[in-house]
């Protein structure tokens, strides 16, 4: 399971060097391979084969210019697997940009730093197939509580998405918790990190977020294209303004090798009601 679930490169403290982009884009022609391996066959002419080519061509401009429908975004959620509760209060559109204003209900998380080193991280840290991969390590460290090494020695479900927040010394990945350890007194009921770990659990208290969906790898150029846009967008919007002073969050929902125009991913910052 977990070479599925890895991050995709770039999830976090992404360096995008010559390694990490001819990685991509080794992934990016395997699941290309793959799709068309597994396409409805063609004729003589590679008619079927030419048309499954085009509508690819087709989902990764729709997804280049954020224009992909809602119904596909949707639909890229990866099945049985959790994700935080939300209501859409507001939607904008225009012919270069869709975002959404959500008020989300209270979760729990589980964070790790991704720029303090663990001590024990073999007795800590789940492995991984890719350990190479960037941002490889905090996961490690979020799946091995995740699924069993924490004091109680108890596994539970993988959730989605993987979420990173903040910069530098201060940036962290975290994992949603099942919805068993949601509710107000949750995190008393969560099993306890492992000290080595530093793992830490928090509530998230939900509220108000402005949200851009993007597809493709979350490569952290992208990332922070998204959040200029998602920004700029706010500075003229009628209703919602930033809340200043706090993290832009960046949300992925897939494994690395779902195709780029099946993936999913969300930059959202915080917003409140604009003051007339």
């Amino acid at each position: 399971v977990m070479h599925m679930s890895t991050p995709s490169a770039d999830v976090t403290e992404q360096v995008d060097d010559m390694s990490a982009e001819r990685r991509r884009r080794r992934r990016a022609l395997v699941v290309v391979l793959r799709s068309l391996s597994t396409s409805s066959g063609t004729d003589d002419t590679g008619g079927k084969k030419k048309k499954y080519i085009a509508d690819l061509e087709r989902a990764a401009a729709q997804d280049a210019k954020n224009l992909a429908s809602s119904e596909d975004i949707t639909s890229r959620l990866p099945p049985g697997l959790e994700t935080p509760k939300y209501e859409v209060v507001t939607k904008r559109s225009s012919k270069t940009l869709r975002y959404e204003v959500r008020n989300y209900e209270a979760f729990s998380i589980c964070s790790v730093s991704m720029s303090k080193p663990r001590p024990n991280s073999a007795k800590t840290d789940e492995q991984l197939s890719e350990p190479q991969l960037a941002g490889a390590s905090s996961f490690g460290a979020l799946a091995g509580y995740l699924f069993g090494k924490n004091q109680e020695g108890k596994a539970m479900k993988m959730t989605t998405p993987v979420l990173t927040q903040g910069e530098d010394e201060n940036k962290q990945m975290s994992f949603v918790l099942p919805s068993d350890y949601w509710g107000p007194d949750g995190l008393a009921q969560a099993p306890s990190p492992l000290d080595d770990s530093l793992v830490q659990l928090n509530r998230d208290n939900g509220g108000t977020r402005a949200t851009i969906v993007f597809g493709g790898f979350a490569t952290k150029k992208d990332a922070q294209t998204q959040k200029e846009k998602l920004l700029k967008a706010l500075e003229v919007d009628p209703d919602w303004v930033a809340v200043e002073n706090t993290f832009v969050t960046l949300a992925q929902y897939n494994d690395p090798f779902t195709p780029p125009w099946k993936r999913r991913n969300e930059v959202s910052i915080p917003v409140k009601v604009r003051q007339r």
